[in-house]
């Protein structure tokens, strides 16, 4: 049973990759995603694979890198970044993928933006309740967040991947 809020969280980002996202497996823990894509040494590597099909199924993939994290999304969106260049080092550039990150909540910032962390905000999606847009808001107008690879076997993929939209799956109904 998992003993802490962060450990729920990621127990929660597991099951809605299997239950909501139909993904056939998922790999659980950043230790078991580095192993999985081949990363070598400890760089920052998401908490999950989703992969929608059977390991063995002919033709292109469709991955989900999923993160569950609290406010930090700059170490998130290297987290994705690294993850999403290794399945498509894995995988090949036709795979789809599709970026997540799970948080706990927003919050409301003076401007009335909703932020789920210090540097960014959230553009809301039409595809459900409580999905996001992830948009990096520093100053200027907001820009849609970019994943980041710093895993400089995988810089390679740096174009595809910053290419990716981040979608942000809050856990907690953002409006008051």
């Amino acid at each position: 049973m998992p003993s802490n809020a962060g450990e729920k969280q990621e127990r929660h980002l597991f099951d809605y990759l299997r239950f909501e996202r139909g993904c056939l497996q998922v790999i659980e823990g950043d230790r078991q995603v580095r192993n999985f894509l081949g990363m070598k040494g400890m760089l920052k590597c998401a908490d999950a694979l989703g992969l929608h099909q059977p390991l063995n199924a002919a033709g292109p993939r469709r991955v989900t890198v999923a993160e569950s994290k609290g406010t930090d999304m700059d170490s998130a969106v290297e987290q994705l970044g690294n993850a999403a260049a290794g399945v498509f080092e894995k995988f090949g550039r036709e795979t789809k993928v599709d970026l997540l990150v799970m948080v706990p909540t927003l919050q409301e910032r003076p401007s009335g933006a909703l932020s789920p962390g210090h540097g960014y905000r959230v553009d809301p999606l039409k595809t459900g309740r409580n999905k996001f847009t992830l948009q990096e808001s520093m100053g200027g107008p907001p820009v849609l967040a970019q994943p980041r690879v710093t895993c400089q076997e995988w810089i390679g993929w740096s174009t595809q991947v910053a290419s990716l939209r981040i979608v942000v799956l809050v856990l907690n109904d953002p409006t008051p």
